[in-house]
């Protein structure tokens, strides 16, 4: 039998989820996603398996300590929170493929610390950024060593959306998709790619916009 896998099917472990409720109660009426039983209960996701065969990449929903706490703590919570995605992963190994590891995006020294961890972990297989990290984009200079210690290690990183609090009309059904596309684009013009050549990004939501703006893209931005 295929084993199919889903490479980006998010989770909220949840020891992970209780340290964040105590930074604040309010997350739950913050972001209705994580009202979803399966985001955070292990049990009823395996209960509902889609079919058989298939196996999941587990990430992090899209809830990141830097936002609520500062680095030291940020840095702490992000270990723990990839220990015991590690831990799932292992008792859970029939359903679950590997985990993808949080970054504390507040604190880079920690991060990089954090990512030779994940490297050396068998049960995860890289780590997860966002579009934006502090309202800044991830093209911005302040992020490159995260680029620069994950191309070493060979290490993908996971390319993940945030909603973007500057457009009143933002929404799931168009807004993430260009916040993907854009976000690819800056790291292009960044020169990412030419400095670390060997770089791996998976891209949410099956590359967002770009592969079907790829003939407007080539003609607008010729290669020099």
């Amino acid at each position: 039998m295929m084993t199919k896998i889903d490479a980006f099917a998010h989770i909220l472990p949840p020891n992970f989820y209780q340290a964040m409720l105590k930074l604040d109660p309010t997350i739950p009426a913050k972001f209705p996603f994580i009202k979803i039983k399966t985001l955070i209960d292990v049990d009823e996701r395996i209960k509902l398996w889609p079919e058989p065969g298939m196996k999941q990449v587990l990430t992090f929903a899209n809830l990141n300590p830097e936002d609520f706490i500062g680095p030291e703590q940020a840095a702490e919570l992000a270990e723990d929170a990839n220990q015991e995605l590690a831990a799932i992963v292992d008792t859970h190994s029939r359903y679950f493929a590997a985990g993808v590891g949080m970054l504390p995006m507040n604190n880079l020294a920690a991060a990089n610390k954090i990512l030779n961890e994940i490297a050396a972990n068998p049960k995860l297989v890289g780590a997860q950024i966002f579009t934006r990290h502090l309202c800044k984009s991830i093209a911005d200079p302040t992020f490159e060593p995260i680029f620069a210690r994950a191309s070493e290690l060979n290490l993908p990183l996971w390319l993940h959306p945030v909603f973007d609090q500057r457009k009143p009309d933002n929404n799931l059904v168009f807004s993430w998709e260009y916040e993907l596309s854009q976000a690819m684009l800056q790291l292009v013009q960044a020169d990412i790619f030419s400095k670390y050549p060997h770089l791996k990004i998976l891209v949410h939501h099956a590359g967002a916009m770009v592969p079907f703006f790829r003939g407007r893209i080539e003609h607008i931005f010729r290669r020099n």
